[in-house]
């Protein structure tokens, strides 16, 4: 009985990792994608005051491949939901206004910034 010659068996060793390479790589690609949709990051803050009325600009910048939503952003300051969401194309930035509804909201120094959004999070900082 003969095996199978050193050729054949290399020629199939090699197809066989060639077909795995390509399923590992269309796998991974489209988990990729998926993954990269949203991407929001916090751009810069700035602010204008801590009294009522005063106001922090965030500015987001949306890296991913999807345009994000303003029902989907939720952006706190300081654990406050104080902020108007604007929708965030892809590849853009936005400006998004936080006002002061009442003393103690913002704080004089570091406000700490959350901005959550489908997929993921982003933080910052605004000094006033």
């Amino acid at each position: 009985m003969k095996g199978v010659s050193a050729i054949i068996a290399t020629i199939l060793m090699l197809i066989i990792t060639i077909g795995l390479a390509g399923t590992a790589y269309v796998y991974i690609s489209g988990i990729m994608t998926t993954r990269t949709a949203v991407t929001l990051s916090v751009s810069d803050a700035t602010c204008e005051g801590i009294a009522a009325g005063d106001e922090i600009r965030v500015i987001t910048v949306n890296d991913g491949t999807t345009d994000a939503a303003a029902a989907d952003i939720t952006i706190y300051i300081n654990g406050a939901d104080l902020c108007t969401e604007v929708d965030v194309d892809s590849r853009k930035s936005a400006v998004h206004t936080c006002t002061v509804a009442a003393p103690g909201d913002f704080v004089d120094g570091n406000n700490e910034i959350l901005v959550v959004y489908p997929g993921g999070s982003a933080r910052g900082v605004a000094y006033c």
